[in-house]
């Protein structure tokens, strides 16, 4: 009986001897040079990470005594580690000095500007976005050094990710995109980012496959300055200019920021490129007391640009140059394009930070966005097309070789040939109005307006040491008002609002060619509303909830959300192919879907660490994948169902005071997505909604980040992502003729196993960075890009497009085989230096992208949706190709005081 209390007596003795060897671990992390205390950082320890507190502190507690690496990462600093000695219950390690960054000019998001943003920046995928953690070495550097290659994260589109302002969502309802150019040029007001990169818990949002984002712009919390740069480029803008003031927290309890920018230029890169956009942007907070704060933010980036249109490769060999444009020509000698994007779209945010106690938090934000979104382009009636990469105006649509030498001849010395002639638009325009007709060509402007009130209310629930709930509510009402309005006459008098292939099929039925039975054969001039007039609606509600347990040797997370979604269709025009189904609303779609995710770290120590996660979700389809044809009448697609993704990733980490490094294997799965394609079809000789139905999809691959600091100045990055992006099933299409002239058909493509396109399938780069110990530092990236594959035309993969062929016949393959461009190589470099004169910090970067001028690095490129099913001719609607851009360079200068 002794012997087993002394035996009790021992283990109760050492286990208060193991329990009293913990120790708690404080500090304090101030800028190297300015002293101010960092708002913003990650601290780790041991197995442990921590953000810091509005003073700049963190708190680590239950460290085992021993010997450590504190590591620590800031936005704009140098990262910082220094070994730590635990050996007793508190250790204060006082003020830690965080030395500033030199800019390398990778901060300057606006330089990764691909050739098809010209072309519609609806599809904006800025890398520096939605992944770009400046922790993460695959993330932070992939942005920079791959988006010349337009490289995407795991092949996800931009609807993959979730973006938050001062957390209320910006994602826009009608496409699921978030698009950055909305605050481009509020680079110093906008450069905090909260990021949760993947399936990673975020504490603001249950989050998407791509990650989610929170922008940071509470005034508070930005760093008190003046700065003023000027910068100058020959990418899309040749000039920019930008000023911001904060004020950082007063005594009173206010705080403001305030910025603003222009950036501007009469041809960038691309030849009738112009660029004119400004950039505003107002931060005021009132701190009420120890517990609430309220915020109000606005700001805005009106612009106008001249647009880029791809071309295909015969243009471009005919020009001498992969960046022929040819939206542009010569009026009254200067440059004109007749694609011009207008956009204009005010955020104005509302936020309540509400500190309930120590452990509780709530902020709730309201977001009220409206404003307008134009594009112009040419159209025409009973006349020629006055594009001048038309198929037939080319030498291949030549059968006598000697015109077709001519030609060629023609486009080589001529502009008025290879480029838009306006004078002849406007001379037939002339000779139209002698004879009292309407204009035969017009400039017209397709808007998409919108208004979109969004509402989230989030909170932060630190139950005690190791467990963390958050959740919240999101809710949005979205307004979507699409339209076509007459830009120029281009010198005629006017417009008769009717659709022309109605009236070339339905020449006896005045009824069918309407665009408006509420206003039949209605003259239209410039400014006035014409061929469609319709406005989408859709609301969505979401619930979601999160815990996220942290322990010594293990962490997990648990997240789940349920959300509800409806939309519906209101046309302004009573249409004449759809009198009785076009005018009013349509039927109300409700969705209600759900998401589950669940992560798992084990922290083998405080180096090494695995983590799995897994995620599954569906989600209502996009509106804009949903109706047959919004533009003319009410009906939704047949059969329309929620989409489903799941996905999964298991990922390697290494934290080293010398090594940062990531290997993931990650894999995720799309099923019953919808696409809709309108373009002209040759057979039916006139516009179709080509509707797919039942599309699944597969990303899976292998990513690997790494960065060496091979000494205290040097560092070498090594990054490189292997996917395999595949649709995985056979889609049924739907086709509509969009002027009902014959009935609808149905035919089963064979898209199983082809790649998905818009992003290199494999991509990689090693770079080199050093920094001077005074202030100066230079890099050098070179980058890979392999895998590229040309969007396909779905029915040059269905049974009719190789009607007629006999098995074996080599024709077949051609027919619908998928390209795949040449991989391509580039360098990057960049060199900067900082000084510091009295209270004035003062920066100067430059960097050169395709330091090697590589010109034929396709970016994107796709097949043309026309195909001559009769021959059997790949070469008669040849692809269009987009190509990265040559040498470009950015120099900056900055003035902080």
């Amino acid at each position: 009986m002794k012997f087993r209390f002394l035996i009790i007596v021992c283990f109760l003795s050492f286990s208060s001897v193991i329990y009293a060897q913990v120790g708690k671990v404080t500090g304090q992390l101030k800028d190297s040079v300015s002293g101010v205390p960092l708002k913003r950082a990650v601290v780790n320890l041991h197995t442990q990470q921590k953000a810091l507190d509005e003073n700049g502190s963190f708190e680590f507690v239950q460290i085992p005594y021993g010997d450590y690496d504190l590591i620590i990462e800031a936005d704009g600093y140098e990262r910082f580690s220094v070994s730590v000695s635990i050996n007793k219950e508190t250790m204060d390690l006082g003020a830690i000095l965080i030395k500033g960054m030199k800019s390398d000019g990778a901060d300057n998001s606006e330089g990764v500007v691909s050739v098809q943003d010209l072309e519609d920046e609806n599809k904006d995928q800025n890398i520096s976005g939605p992944l770009h953690s400046s922790t993460d070495v695959f993330v932070s550097n992939s942005g920079y050094t791959l988006g010349v290659g337009g490289f995407r994260i795991r092949g996800y589109d931009s609807e993959n990710s979730m973006v938050y302002f001062n957390g209320v969502s910006v994602n826009n309802a009608l496409t699921g995109r978030a698009v950055w150019g909305e605050w481009g040029g509020l680079n110093d007001a906008t450069r905090f980012k909260d990021i949760t990169p993947g399936l990673s818990p975020a504490s603001f949002t249950f989050g998407d496959i791509g990650g989610a984002t929170n922008i940071d712009t509470r005034p508070s919390k930005q760093r008190k300055q003046t700065k003023i740069s000027y910068a100058v480029s020959n990418k899309t803008y040749t000039n920019r200019v930008m000023a911001t003031y904060s004020t950082g927290l007063l005594e009173n309890g206010w705080a403001f920021t305030v910025s603003g920018s222009r950036r501007w230029g009469n041809g960038g890169f691309v030849e009738g490129t112009f660029y004119d956009a400004w950039a505003y942007f107002m931060g005021i907070e009132k701190k009420l007391n120890t517990n609430h704060s309220l915020a109000i933010t606005c700001f805005a980036a009106p612009s106008k640009r001249g647009m880029q249109s791809s071309s295909t490769q015969e243009t471009y060999d005919l020009v001498g140059t992969n960046f022929y444009n040819p939206n542009w020509g010569f009026q009254n000698g200067e440059r004109r394009n007749a694609r011009v994007k207008n956009i204009n779209e005010p955020y104005v945010i509302l936020n309540h930070y509400w500190i309930i106690n120590s452990k509780l938090k709530i902020n709730t934000a309201a977001n009220y966005t409206f404003g307008r979104s134009g594009s112009t382009s040419l159209n025409w009636y009973n006349a020629a097309d006055p594009r001048p990469d038309y198929y037939r105006y080319l030498p291949s649509y030549q059968e006598d070789p000697i015109v077709a030498a001519a030609v060629a001849e023609a486009w080589q010395t001529d502009i008025s040939v290879r480029q838009l002639n306006w004078d002849r638009l406007y001379q037939i325009n002339y000779l139209s109005k002698l004879e009292g007709g309407q204009s035969k060509y017009i400039i017209e402007e397709r808007r998409m307006d919108y208004s979109q009130f969004n509402l989230n209310s989030n909170f932060d629930y630190e139950y005690n040491e190791n467990i963390t709930i958050n959740g919240g509510v999101e809710a949005k009402a979205y307004k979507g008002f699409f339209f076509k309005t007459i830009e120029d006459l281009l010198g005629g008098d006017y417009w008769v609002d009717v659709d022309q292939f109605a009236e070339r099929d339905f020449q006896a039925d005045t009824i069918l060619l309407q665009n408006d039975l509420n206003n039949p054969n209605r003259i239209v001039k410039e400014g006035d509303k014409f061929g469609y007039d319709y406005t989408s609606n859709i609301n969505y509600e979401n619930l979601w909830m999160q815990g996220v347990f942290s322990y010594p040797k293990f962490d997990f997370f648990t997240a789940a959300s349920v959300n509800s979604t409806q939309f519906w269709r209101t046309g302004n025009m009573k249409n004449g192919r759809f009198p009785e189904n076009s005018f009013g609303k349509s039927e109300t779609k409700k969705f209600y879907n759900f998401g589950l995710k669940e992560g798992f770290t084990y922290k083998l120590t405080g180096r090494h660490f695995f983590l799995l996660t897994v995620g599954y979700n569906t989600q209502a389809p996009l509106f804009k994948n949903s109706m047959v044809s919004p533009r003319i009448r009410n009906d939704f697609i047949p059969g329309l169902t929620d989409e489903k993704v799941f996905s999964s990733e298991i990922s390697y980490l290494i934290r080293h005071p010398k090594i940062k490094a990531r290997f993931t294997a990650y894999q995720s799965m799309f099923w019953d997505q919808n696409e809709i394609n309108s373009f002209y079809h040759d057979v039916l000789r006139t516009y179709v909604n080509y509707i797919m139905t039942g599309i699944n999809k597969t990303h899976q691959g292998l990513e690997l980040g790494v960065e060496y600091k091979a000494t205290s100045t040097l560092a070498v990055t090594c990054i490189a992502a292997v996917g395999n992006y595949r649709y995985t099933s056979r889609p049924n299409a739907l086709i509509v003729v969009d002027n009902g002239s014959v009935p609808d058909t149905t035919e089963v493509v064979y898209l199983k196993n082809f790649f998905i396109s818009g992003t290199p399938q494999a991509a990689g780069s090693i770079g080199l960075k050093y920094n001077h110990p005074k202030y100066w530092f230079a890099s050098i990236n070179a980058s890979m890009f392999d895998g590229i594959y040309l969007d396909v035309n779905p029915e040059r993969r269905t049974s009719i497009a190789v009607d007629g062929l006999l098995p074996g016949d080599p024709l077949i393959s051609t027919v619908i085989e998928q390209k795949r461009m040449t991989g391509q190589f580039t360098m990057d470099a960049s060199v900067g230096k900082s000084w510091k004169y009295k209270d004035y910090f003062i920066n100067l970067n430059a960097s050169v992208t395709n330091l090697l001028d590589n010109q034929k690095l396709v970016t994107n490129g796709y097949e043309q949706m026309r195909f001559d099913f009769e021959t059997k001719n790949i070469d008669k609607f040849p692809p269009k190709l987009f190509y990265a851009f040559g040498r470009t360079f950015y120099i900056g200068l900055s003035v902080k005081f």
